[in-house]
């Protein structure tokens, strides 16, 4: 169907999609304008303008009234941002603001449904870990959730020196380890001081093939 509309109206049609996605309703016009970079609100009205026309969108006098033709495609998905890799050196600040892109994962797929992301894992350290009959191999996708419980032996991601990196959690009484899963004789446990919960990202609760 993008044979139809000019490049500037796919930006727009894919901008409310992963809006959709991530925040579960439709962007506002200000929400848009911000997003596209376009001067005025008349402009973004022009362009949902055309899309109505053409089929993609239908548009009501209601808040954030702009709804998807296939909008049931959906209802049943979760758009969840990729930040970057984990173990490759890379900032989770600076991937937050260079994100690439959204994996688009089935509800039911997933036990938390919020606050989440994804990271590529780069690298062996973490590969005989196993969530749910996955293994986390080098190019794995893994789901990770901000708010879920974490106990010994789940896989967190920690932020240490400004970058990601995957691995087991167990926490004794006065530290807190962060131990590989991996047949590479070369990684080594890290050692945290008991109170360094704030360096812990969150839990792994998915590994997703990356084909």
């Amino acid at each position: 169907m993008n044979q139809y509309l000019t490049e500037k109206q796919v930006k727009v049609l894919t901008t409310i999609r992963d809006f959709f996605l991530e925040q579960g309703n439709a962007p506002s016009l200000s929400e848009l304008q911000q997003l596209l970079r376009i001067n005025t609100k008349r402009g973004v009205v022009n362009h949902l303008e055309a899309l109505e026309k053409k089929g993609y969108i239908l548009r009501t006098s209601e808040p954030r009234g702009i709804r998807l033709v296939e909008e049931e495609e959906y209802q049943y998905m979760i758009g969840i941002p990729i930040l970057g890799f984990a173990n490759a050196g890379k900032p989770l600040a600076i991937a937050e603001e260079d994100r690439l892109g959204l994996l688009h994962v089935d509800k039911t797929l997933l036990t938390h449904k919020s606050d989440l992301f994804a990271l590529i894992v780069s690298g062996d350290s973490m590969n005989r870990k196993i969530i749910d009959g996955k293994q986390m191999k080098d190019g794995s996708y893994i789901i990770v959730s901000k708010e879920a419980e974490i106990y010994n032996g789940d896989t967190v991601v920690a932020v240490l020196d400004n970058s990601a990196t995957v691995k087991s959690y167990k926490k004794d009484e006065d530290m807190i380890i962060l131990y590989p899963e991996s047949d590479n004789p070369i990684h080594q446990p890290i050692y945290l001081d008991q109170y360094s919960n704030s360096l812990i990202n969150g839990k792994v609760i998915k590994i997703l093939e990356r084909p």
